[in-house]
């Protein structure tokens, strides 16, 4: 099965993460959220949504913790997150930390020292590139965390809402992907996306920030897209039209978030093929990182 298909299969996998988050939860007390390049970005929402909730959290790349393993003394459980269960940095991170560990990831029978290990079974994929995996494990981070009852409509969202056209938006010569919140994961995960199977300039920016020097690149031939959950993005909004920017604008919201997100990976995966170029054999990528 390849990227395209995976995404539009991702109902089941979201219907799963939904139903494992309500009966499993996640770890109580201080966590530290790890993860490698769009894990890494799940841990960031995560930590995000903890620290919006009064709960003490962070989030590392998985690599940095393995290095400095001194960065959680103030933390007593590790949460990692790894679609294979095999990546290198993360199994040797929660080896060098010592703390009682969890996993969320895709697939049976993972090692490494785990307490507990989440199986998101329903998400599993064969494409190199991270989609419907990405956007369950998000579900089931947001409904553990969250409880938004919201979440719980998204599958049949999806169904009703999302085609394989779900990807008509400009093209141009950079990409940028602006978001706030859990809303910047979300941003940083598209524009990976982008980069892994179109090869095109794409980076992601706290949309607030993107006022703050990268806005000097902005002109006619380039793409912004804003994932909006805040009413001070519609004064940004507004200055990057009068820039001449080709911008687009995705609900940026918690229980919106994984549909726009469905929707810039079909455009990924859409301009992929615009650039001949194949999606699901992106170049020097492999399913996992093992070192």
């Amino acid at each position: 099965m390849g990227m395209r298909e995976e995404i539009l299969g991702s109902p089941a996998g979201w219907r799963q993460a939904l139903e494992l988050a309500a009966k499993n939860g996640l770890p109580q007390g201080p966590t530290l959220f790890l993860g490698s390049g769009s894990s890494y970005f799940l841990a960031q929402v995560a930590a995000h949504l903890s620290l919006q909730r009064g709960r003490l959290a962070l989030a590392l790349p998985s690599g940095e913790a393995m290095l400095f393993p001194g960065v959680a003394r103030s933390f007593s459980v590790v949460v990692g997150i790894s679609r294979s269960g095999r990546t290198t940095e993360l199994l040797r991170a929660v080896e060098r930390l010592g703390l009682p560990a969890w996993l969320l990831t895709t697939r049976e029978g993972a090692e490494g020292p785990f307490a507990r290990v989440v199986v998101l079974s329903e998400a599993q994929e064969e494409a190199i590139v991270q989609t419907r995996s990405f956007s369950s494990a998000f579900l089931y981070l947001a409904y553990a965390l969250t409880g938004e009852e919201r979440l719980r409509e998204l599958p049949e969202r999806f169904i009703g809402e999302l085609d394989g056209e779900s990807f008509r938006f400009p093209t141009g010569a950079r990409y940028f992907l602006l978001g706030s919140g859990p809303a910047w994961g979300v941003a940083q995960e598209a524009a990976l996306k982008l980069k892994e199977t179109a090869l095109v300039w794409a980076e992601a920016f706290q949309s607030l920030e993107f006022r703050h020097g990268p806005k000097s690149l902005v002109d006619g031939d380039t793409v912004v897209f804003l994932l909006e959950s805040h009413p001070l993005e519609e004064d940004l909004a507004r200055e990057l039209q009068a820039l001449g920017a080709k911008l687009v604008r995705l609900p940026g919201t918690l229980p919106e978030l994984p549909l726009s997100l469905a929707r810039l990976q079909l455009f990924a995966h859409h301009l992929a093929l615009l650039r001949g170029l194949d999606p699901d054999h992106p170049r020097h990528l492999t399913y996992a990182v093992e070192l």
